[in-house]
C-alpha cells in the first residue's frame, strides 16, 4: 500500500484521493500479512464479497474461499516466496452464502517499514463462468449428437481444413478423428476432386458460385485404404461473425449403388429378352404371316378375284410391321459389347442409325480407351444411344456427331453427343425432362460422374457425360 501511495503521492495525488480511487475500483484489492491475515481491504471487496473492511480486516483470507483451508495458503506462500506471481481462478464465498468464481492475483511486495507483504486482488468472473459452463455443455451436446448420427459429420473451415469428425465418418473412411483433423478434407477424395476441391472452395468463397453447397450432390469418397467408394453429400455454411464454417453429411450410398446396379443388370436382362422375343418369336410369327397373306393374294389375283390388291396391301403392311420390330429388338438386344468392346460397339450404333434414318451419324474416338468392366460400358453405350434417339426424334437433327475421349491429362472420360437439331432452353430442360434424359442422368451417377446438357457456339446441342478416371478404375474392380 505505502508504494501505491508514494507513487500517486508524487504524481501530486493525495492521500485522500488515492483511497477514493482504490474504493472505486470494481474489483478487490488486499494486503495480507504472511500468516494470511487481512490488512487493508478497498471499496471493491463489497463489490465483490459483501463485506465492508470493518467486517474483514483482521480474519483470515481463507474464509473467504470455499474448501480452501490455511494448508493451501501455506502452499501458495512457498510459491510466491520464491518471486513468483500468484494468479489461479478459484471458487469464491460470498457474505450472503452464495457461491461465486473469481480471478485471483497475488504477488509479495514491502511495506513502508520494509515488511514483506502480499498484495492481493480478485475480480468476479461468475457471470463468464457461467457463459464457459454453458459453451462447454453445449460443445457436449452437441458432440454427443454427432457422435450418435449414424451419417458421416465433417466441419472444415474456409481453407477446407477438418475441424470435427464423428465416429460414423471414422468407421466411414478408415481413419481416426486425430489422423486428419487439422488436415484438408480433400485427404479423403479420390483424383480428380482431390485437385479440384481448393479451387472450387476458392471459387465459391470469391463469387458465392454454388456447386454443392445447400445442394447436395452424389460424388466418391476415398478411404485410408486407399479404396474408392460412392458417397452423397449435404454441405451446409455457417457464419460466424468474420469466420466460416461448413458443415458436411456424408452417406456411404455403396449399397445402393450396388442395388441399383443389380436393378440395371436385371432391367437389362428384360430388355434383352423382349428383343430377342420380338426378334425370334413376333418376327417370325409377321413374316409368316406375311408370307402366306402374299401367296393367297396371288391366288385370288389368279382367279380374278377383286380383293386380291387387298390382301396385297395388308401383306405390304404385315412385311413393314415386322420390320419395324425387328428394328425395336435390334436396338433393345443386339450389343455384343463384350467381344467387340464399347468402341466397336458405339461405332456400329451410328452406322446402324444412319442406315434406318439417312441421317449422318458420325463417331469418333482419338484416344485408346480401354473399359474392362461390362456394365461401365453397357451404361455409356445406353448413354450414347438415347442421346441419338433423342435428336433424331425430337430434335429434328440432321447431322450427329458421337465422341469417346480421355481429356489432356486423362483423369476424366467424355462422352459426348453434338446434333444440329432445334434442341431446347435450360428451363425447358428442366421442366420438360422426360424419362430419356433422367435415365442418362441416373446412369451417369450409378458411374459417380455427371450429365451436362448445353448449346455450343453454334447452336448444336451438346449431352456430355463426364466421368472420373479413377471412378473407372475403380467400378473396373467391382
Amino acid at each position: 500500500m505505502s508504494h501505491l501511495k508514494e507513487y500517486y503521492l508524487n504524481n501530486s495525488v493525495g492521500e485522500r484521493d488515492l483511497r477514493t480511487m482504490m474504493d472505486n475500483l470494481p474489483r478487490l484489492v488486499m494486503l495480507l500479512d504472511l500468516e494470511g491475515t487481512i490488512l487493508y481491504w478497498n471499496g471493491g471487496g463489497e463489490k465483490v464479497f459483501g463485506y465492508k473492511a470493518g467486517e474483514i480486516v483482521g480474519k483470515p483470507v481463507w474464509r473467504l474461499y470455499s474448501g480452501r483451508e490455511s494448508d493451501n495458503f501455506i502452499d501458495e506462500l512457498s510459491f510466491l516466496k520464491k518471486g513468483e506471481d500468484l494468479s489461479l481462478e478459484v471458487e469464491g464465498r460470498h457474505k450472503d452464502g452464495s457461491r461465486i468464481w473469481l480471478d485471483v492475483k497475488r504477488t509479495i511486495i514491502e511495506n513502508s517499514r520494509g515488511e514483506p507483504v502480499i498484495l492481493g486482488t480478485a475480480s468476479d468472473i461468475s457471470l463468464q463462468k457461467k457463459a464457459e459452463f454453458e459453451l462447454t455443455k453445449s460443445q457436449a451436446r452437441t458432440e454427443a449428437i454427432l457422435e450418435a448420427a449414424t451419417e458421416g459429420i465433417i466441419t472444415i473451415d474456409r481453407e477446407g481444413i477438418i475441424q470435427n469428425f464423428n465416429q460414423a465418418a471414422e468407421e466411414m473412411f478408415g481413419y481416426r478423428s486425430g489422423e486428419v483433423v487439422g488436415k484438408n478434407v480433400s485427404k479423403l477424395m479420390p483424383s480428380p476432386y482431390q485437385e479440384e476441391h481448393d479451387q472450387y472452395l476458392e471459387n465459391y468463397l470469391e463469387t458465392g458460385e454454388r456447386k454443392i453447397i445447400g445442394i447436395g450432390r452424389q460424388v466418391r469418397g476415398k478411404r485410408k485404404d486407399g479404396s474408392v467408394f460412392p458417397i452423397e453429400l449435404a454441405v451446409s455454411e455457417v457464419q460466424f461473425g468474420d469466420e466460416i464454417i461448413f458443415t458436411v453429411l456424408i452417406k456411404d450410398i455403396s449399397s445402393q449403388r450396388k442395388l441399383e446396379n443389380e436393378i440395371l443388370k436385371i432391367a437389362e436382362g428384360e430388355r434383352r429378352r423382349i428383343g430377342h422375343e420380338l426378334h425370334d418369336g413376333l418376327g417370325q410369327m409377321l413374316s409368316g404371316i406375311s408370307l402366306i397373306s402374299r401367296n393367297l393374294a396371288r391366288k385370288l389375283e389368279a382367279n380374278g378375284l377383286p380383293a386380291a390388291d387387298e390382301v396385297l396391301e395388308i401383306s405390304k403392311m404385315i412385311r413393314e410391321a415386322d420390320e419395324h420390330a425387328r428394328e425395336l429388338a435390334h436396338g433393345l438386344a443386339h450389343i455384343d459389347l463384350e467381344n467387340e468392346g464399347l468402341q466397336a460397339a458405339l461405332s456400329r450404333l451410328c452406322e446402324r442409325n444412319e442406315e434406318l434414318t439417312e441421317i449422318p451419324c458420325v463417331f469418333e474416338c482419338p484416344n485408346d480407351i480401354e473399359i474392362e468392366k461390362l456394365t461401365v460400358a453397357l451404361h455409356l453405350y445406353r448413354i450414347a444411344q438415347e442421346a441419338i434417339n433423342n435428336a433424331v426424334k425430337h430434335g429434328q437433327a440432321t447431322k450427329v456427331f458421337v465422341r469417346l475421349e480421355a481429356n489432356e491429362n486423362k483423369k476424366r472420360l467424355q462422352l459426348v453427343v453434338e446434333d444440329n437439331g432445334k434442341g431446347f432452353s435450360a428451363t425447358e430442360k428442366e421442366k420438360h425432362a422426360g424419362m430419356g434424359i433422367n435415365t442418362m442422368k441416373y446412369r451417369s451417377h450409378i458411374l459417380g460422374g455427371k450429365l451436362n446438357i448445353t448449346e455450343t457456339p453454334e447452336g448444336w446441342t451438346r449431352v456430355i457425360c463426364s466421368i472420373p478416371s479413377a471412378d473407372i478404375e475403380t467400378l473396373n474392380k467391382i
